[in-house]
């Protein structure tokens, strides 16, 4: 046991599901959120583990180079799942594009693409993709796309001393930025936009829904026939895709938990189409 692992920490029995979809954690800035996705992780396990892109920031790592203990037990997590018997794939997204030269390999069992169709319990099938590739702004002004990064990193900055100070007077997390992006019109229409592209994107695929990360907004819904589905992130909101056994997707918000009851089940919203969820629908 690795003392310095809080996923190690006595607890209740871990939740199995059959796939977890993880995106955006950011190893390398200071806003990634490593203990909560190692407590996640040690409440839930899967046969499959998919890390949607933006694991690891290179770009930062590039501009400063920041590395935590807590990164080495999160890589080391995730290797034993697959010594365990779990299939670990890892797609990469823009900010972990470094690792593109890699393709072809296995890394303790881990494997390494750009991207995969899974399949689920129910014989539906989903392109799994970080999303980048098909962001307007990634094409076209690399950039531009850089000097958002660092924008938003200052909107992170701020969401983290509100916290804090929201910690001081024993209120639950409050995602800050997420609530700018919500106010935000271009926003809003940016993520609309894209989730529709994304959407012609399974179309084009011949599939019946599309898994994604990259705008650090969790979703699940249905346009037309396809079913959109984004992980959202471990930076601000802390979501996560999961699959259950009869093939049913929910997004499971992890600081709901902490907030809604020390019973430690996760909470989720948005089940994708294909049977009931096993999970509390948020708000219920």
């Amino acid at each position: 046991m690795d003392a310095t692992d809080p996923s190690t920490a006595a607890g209740p029995p871990a939740r199995q599901w059959r796939s977890i979809f993880i995106s955006d954690i950011h190893l390398g800035t200071r806003h990634a959120q490593v203990d909560a996705l190692l407590e996640f992780l040690r409440q839930n396990e899967s046969q499959y583990l998919y890390l949607v892109g933006d694991v690891i920031d290179g770009w930062e790592l590039k501009r400063a180079w920041r590395w935590e203990p807590s990164y080495n037990t999160l890589i080391q997590k995730v290797l034993r799942r697959h010594r365990k018997g779990a299939e670990v794939v890892y797609v990469t997204g823009n900010h972990d594009e470094f690792l593109e030269e890699f393709f072809g390999h296995e890394f303790g069992g881990l494997r390494l693409v750009r991207e995969l169709v899974h399949v689920g319990a129910d014989g539906r099938r989903y392109l799994v993709v970080h999303g980048h590739q098909f962001d307007g702004l990634t094409h076209f002004n690399r950039l531009l796309e850089k000097l958002g990064s660092r924008l938003y990193d200052w909107v992170l900055e701020a969401n983290l001393w509100a916290n804090r100070l929201r910690r001081r007077l024993g209120l639950g997390y409050w995602s800050f930025a997420r609530y700018l992006k919500s106010r935000a019109k271009q926003t809003v229409k940016y993520v609309t936009e894209y989730e529709t592209a994304m959407a012609g994107l399974a179309d084009q695929h011949g599939v019946d829904g599309i898994i994604c990360g990259h705008i650090h907004q969790a979703e699940i819904r249905q346009i037309g026939r396809l079913t959109y589905l984004n992980c959202g992130d471990w930076v601000e909101s802390c979501t996560a895709l999961v699959e259950d056994f009869s093939g049913t997707l929910s997004l499971v918000h992890f600081h709901e938990i902490a907030v809604h009851g020390a019973g430690g089940g996760a909470r989720a919203s948005d089940p994708s189409p294909g049977g009931l969820p096993e999970l509390v629908p948020a708000g219920a």
